[in-house]
């Protein structure tokens, strides 16, 4: 059986990983080089798509947020707080999605930004669609699409997901949580996670995920990773 392997990379922005970002995970900015490591290391034909999830906020409406009761705005767009902390240069396969809610997974409606800057308008409409550049998106395509047409028929066990980034026990966590209702099997790079309250292994400890363990769900550290894909 054909498998699809993605590497999805998860809120790796400077919000969170720089010590000066609006929500700074304590500790994350240690993951910057360690990440760009694996990049670097990883070969371009282990994974068939690396998908880059964004946080994505807008002040014209974080502040009604549920989110907004809980932390401070931050990965607003087009800031410096919304851009990459990584260095992609190099890597193949991108796509991008950008989401303004903890889980990737929702589904936004038909909701409108009440704002009169066509440009953030225009970007607000493309939440939960899969782009090739988030800043001039040429290809833009709605998530559950764009999967319908990238894993012919259903998605289904044969899909592997290689999952890193912040935060462990937030949006992560919803991630993980999509990908294995969806069948597929998730793989969390624990040394390239940081969590706000939890860290990876804690969250994988609930008692919720022990019936997808070891089967579909596990945690390693990267450099064990790479030697599985160096020796199949």
């Amino acid at each position: 059986m054909n498998r699809v392997s993605i590497l999805q990379i998860g809120d790796m922005q400077n919000g969170f990983i720089q010590e000066d970002g609006n929500l700074h995970v304590p500790g994350a900015e240690n993951l910057i080089e360690p990440a760009n490591g694996f990049l670097r290391q990883v070969s371009g034909d282990v994974f068939d798509l690396i998908l880059i999830v964004l946080d994505t906020h807008f002040k014209e409406e974080y502040y009604e947020t549920q989110e907004s009761r809980q932390f401070p705005i931050h990965c607003e767009y087009d800031t410096w707080d919304w851009e990459l902390a990584l260095d992609l240069k190099g890597a193949p396969n991108i796509r991008y999605m950008m989401k303004n809610n903890f889980s990737m997974w929702i589904n936004p409606g038909k909701r409108a930004l009440q704002c009169t800057d066509p440009v953030k308008k225009c970007v607000y409409n493309n939440l939960y669609h899969i782009l090739d550049d988030p800043h001039t998106p040429s290809e833009c395509i709605p998530r559950d699409e764009f999967l319908k047409a990238f894993f012919p028929g259903s998605l289904a066990a044969e899909v592997d997901i290689t999952l890193f980034g912040v935060a462990s026990d937030y949006c992560n966590r919803y991630s993980m949580e999509g990908w294995l209702s969806r069948g597929a099997s998730v793989t969390i790079l624990q040394d390239l996670t940081k969590g706000i309250e939890k860290e990876t292994p804690l969250v994988l400890a609930e008692e919720q995920y022990r019936r997808y363990i070891p089967e579909r769900l596990r945690a390693v550290e990267s450099a064990q990773y790479l030697r599985e894909v160096a020796d199949p």
